[in-house]
């Protein structure tokens, strides 16, 4: 599932191939993906309109247009962009696409979809209507403003990093990495920590965000250029630790299969 290091790969991607171009036709191949919104009035507001600035906030990317309001992309578990060159052929499962008058297109996949293309008139009261908490990797995110969130939630460690409305961006497989590489149990109750591990969590999960961000996550071969030590790589049926080599543990929190390492992650 794409989540902040992911949306952050797209975000560059529709700023590379789509910022300050002028949109000829908007081609939706599939309506749903846009819930009530009808393919008409949708590819209306966006014909002969251009894309002037690109925004991440958690899992979701606005686009500002130039006539008003804002292009709002969610890819749910499969979604993506891809930069089309003309004569190129269409990504399979495209669901809209965004062709420019000067050459190529902005092709929105998702196989599953689970996603959603829209325009929203804000990108802030988008964020405030959704119940967003912070982005994960804003820089007015600080340690002080982390504990403040997190403190008295008397819930796993896991399940608060994966709460949107704490902090956006994470899902189930950045946190088993942050956790992993902070050494905490999935399953501690987040209450319950130490303020030194606390911390130690805060700094945990802004290094390994920026670390995929860095790497390229959402592209091919991504976890082969993460760093030696990662929990990515090996987290699969039959994975191992790559510190210990203890066969990584699987359990299900909030309906989703979280690994660790029951010998470095105890607790």
């Amino acid at each position: 599932m794409p989540e902040l290091p992911d949306v952050e790969g797209f975000k560059r991607v529709l700023a590379r191939c789509a910022l300050d171009k002028t949109i000829d036709r908007v081609i939706v191949n599939d309506a749903r993906i846009l819930g009530k919104l009808p393919a008409q009035t949708f590819a209306a507001r966006l014909q002969n309109s251009k894309l002037t600035a690109a925004h991440r906030h958690g899992k979701y990317l606005m686009a500002q247009i130039d006539r008003g309001g804002w292009l709002l992309l969610h890819f749910g578990m499969t979604g993506g962009l891809e930069c089309v060159h003309k004569g190129d052929d269409e990504p399979p499962f495209t669901r809209v696409r965004f062709d420019f008058s000067d050459d190529g297109c902005l092709a929105y996949t998702n196989k599953r979809m689970i996603g959603r293309v829209s325009i929203v008139e804000d990108a802030s009261a988008f964020i405030g209507e959704e119940g967003l908490g912070p982005d994960a990797l804003d820089p007015r995110l600080t340690y002080s403003a982390f504990e403040r969130a997190v403190l008295g939630r008397k819930r796993d460690v896991k399940s608060v990093l994966m709460d949107q409305s704490i902090v956006a961006g994470i899902g189930n497989i950045y946190s088993d990495e942050i956790l992993f590489q902070a050494r905490i149990n999935p399953l501690q109750r987040i209450d319950r920590l130490a303020p030194a591990d606390r911390k130690r969590l805060f700094n945990t999960m802004r290094r390994v965000l920026r670390t995929a961000v860095a790497r390229g996550a959402g592209s091919e071969q991504f976890t082969e250029r993460m760093p030696r030590g990662s929990l990515l790589p090996e987290r699969k049926r039959g994975g191992r630790c790559p510190r210990c080599r203890s066969l990584l543990k699987t359990f299900k929190v909030g309906g989703r299969t979280a690994y660790c390492c029951p010998r470095c992650q105890r607790g």
